[in-house]
């Protein structure tokens, strides 16, 4: 409701504010509320019903007449439509691209709706392998730890659990990850054609993504938090031990502490990123805006060879060295790293 709501106040803001005004936009939105409701009721998902509800209820011209408001109707008109100009940038970075306009796709609402839903389970997915991944050898690293006053763990015990579970969670991590590919491949279209929304539904998804904003930059700062307290532990419990000389063993666990608070740091930056660009992606702004669809996306390549390659020279430097507490310094490096590259290309792609 808080999408329409803001929807709402944006017929009405340039209306005077008078009782008869006021009394008919809670009316509209009572009208409103109760159609949104019996549309979720059906089984409509969230940005369907939102559609639904604001071409029934969002006419602004129509509102005009039956209050019989004085005002330039076309001036106010032409001020609400100001609000969506994004929508109507699109269609006009489309007909430079193209001479043939009868070619462009036309994507159906629920076409749209589909890809959404999809990119937020697949976000679920890669993030959830990440989190997998960087979390695999937590259990080896402990194991190895509690030998010390453990007798019973040997070493082939360690090495036997210990790369067991790492690898078995890893192969779940691989799934997740050829599973999401496979699902988001259907889709690859929407970020390589220029395409066509109903302008309705292209005003309700914008102001969707207005709304999910704030939550998307709350996951990102709560990520880079983590990330920085969970360096904390590991440095308060190495100072102590360093002093009294004790088993180490309490800085294998704040280690493994450690890789989980960097793991759903990880997880929250994967989630909120992909959720964000497949707004991008739908209303065609920014990187996948319809002048820079025709160009190659290197970047895409890169990342293809990449991150794979991390991979394999994680799992050999990791069983070579046997140093599981420092390999997986690896994955934000090689973050960092890439994120370099792909901004080289883009300034490469921007500077021609």
């Amino acid at each position: 409701m808080e999408t329409i709501i803001n929807y709402l106040d944006n017929m009405f803001i340039n209306l005077p504010k008078t009782s008869e005004v006021l009394r008919a936009k809670e009316d509209l939105l009572e009208m409103m509320e109760d159609k949104y409701n019996e549309l979720i009721a059906e089984g409509k998902m969230q940005n369907e019903a939102i559609g639904i509800v604001i071409s029934e209820f969002g006419n602004i011209q129509e509102l005009i007449e039956e209050l019989e408001i004085t005002e330039d109707k076309k001036s106010l008109n032409n001020d609400f439509k100001t609000n969506f100009s994004e929508a109507d940038f699109i269609k006009d970075e489309k007909s430079k691209n193209t001479n043939d306009t009868s070619k462009i796709r036309h994507v159906s609402d629920l076409e749209a709706d589909e890809y959404l839903f999809a990119v937020k389970q697949s976000a679920g997915k890669i993030g959830a392998g990440t989190f997998l991944c960087i979390c695999s050898p937590i259990l080896l690293m402990i194991l190895d730890g509690m030998k010390s006053f453990v007798p019973s763990i040997s070493d082939s015990i360690v090495a036997g659990v210990g790369l067991t579970v790492l690898f078995s969670m890893v192969a779940c991590a691989v799934g997740l990850f050829i599973s999401s590919g496979m699902k988001m491949d259907t889709y690859d279209y929407l970020k390589k054609e220029c395409f066509i929304l109903n302008s309705e539904y292209e005003q309700t998804i914008y102001h969707i993504w207005e709304t999910h904003k704030k939550k998307f930059s709350f996951k990102i700062t709560a990520g880079v938090i983590l990330c920085i307290l969970s360096v904390i532990p590991v440095i308060i419990c190495s100072s102590v031990i360093a002093e009294s000389n004790k088993n180490e063993f309490p800085i294998i666990i704040c280690v493994a502490i450690l890789m989980v608070m960097v793991a759903i740091g990880v997880f929250l930056f994967i989630t909120a990123g992909m959720e964000e660009e497949s707004y991008k992606v739908i209303l065609q702004e920014k990187e996948f805006s319809a002048n820079k669809k025709s160009e190659k996306k290197l970047e895409e390549i890169i990342s293809a060879i990449y991150w794979p390659i991390i991979i394999i020279i994680y799992l050999v430097w990791s069983i070579v060295s046997g140093n599981w507490g420092i390999t997986w310094i690896i994955w934000p490096f090689a973050g960092i790293i890439i994120s370099i590259i792909c901004k080289i290309i883009e300034s490469d792609g921007l500077a021609k």
